[in-house]
């Protein structure tokens, strides 16, 4: 009998794995039967790169800065980033209002406005399955016993790099550590760190969200 190593096995099941997860995202349900999602898996080059380019956003966002520390630790055991994306543009007539405008077709005639996290105005039904796309990702991630995380800061890292061309974008990574690595970021800020920008970087508590427009 051919023995295999721990490692070989675990490198070539997290590559069937991440493939599953890319299945699971293709799919999941999503309104209208439009189904216009993209899915790029990142290299080790790229994860890098993403990764400094997050570190340099440290002075505007101490959390991008902090996830880019991150990332780089990620890369040290078996892991995975599969960005998600879409366009913002409505194929479904719905005209729901959501966006702000009257009707989708107003929607898909408005200027594109470009922003660190996303590009907009986008359809709230796309972002809704661009969502539900990469939920479906994680949770085949999590059955799989996979540790996983759903990543804005990553994604929006490689929308600006160019990895992809989608206009509202999201991420998944997953790890196969011998120890979850996802929920034990706070490692990465001192107390004094954590103390001087929660209240800048947690938006939820006062200042729109991360990535809004600048004046």
């Amino acid at each position: 009998m051919a023995k295999k190593k721990m490692e070989d096995l675990v490198k070539a099941g997290l590559e069937r794995a991440v493939e599953l997860m890319v299945l699971a995202a293709n799919n999941a349900w999503h309104f209208g039967g439009k189904h216009t999602l993209e899915a790029v898996l990142l290299d080790d080059e790229e994860m890098e790169e993403m990764a400094n380019y997050a570190l340099s956003l440290g002075d505007m966002s101490p959390l991008a800065a902090r996830d880019g520390r991150f990332a780089l630790e990620l890369m040290k055991e078996p892991w995975a980033v599969i960005i998600f994306g879409d366009n913002r543009k409505s194929p479904f007539n719905y005209d729901c209002g959501a966006c702000g405008f009257r009707t989708c077709k107003d929607l898909n005639k408005a200027e594109t406005v470009e922003s660190l996290t996303s590009n907009g105005p986008a359809c709230v039904f796309k972002t809704l399955n661009l969502n539900m796309a990469a939920n479906a990702a994680a949770a085949t991630a999590w059955r799989l016993g996979l540790h996983c995380r759903v990543f804005s800061t990553l994604a929006f890292a490689a929308k600006a790099l160019g990895y992809m061309e989608s206009d509202i974008v999201v991420g998944v990574a997953v790890s196969a550590a011998k120890q979850d690595p996802f929920f034990d970021r706070h490692k990465f800020w001192t107390k004094e760190e954590w103390e001087r920008i929660f209240n800048k970087e947690f938006p939820t508590f006062n200042r729109g969200f991360i990535g809004a427009i600048e004046e």
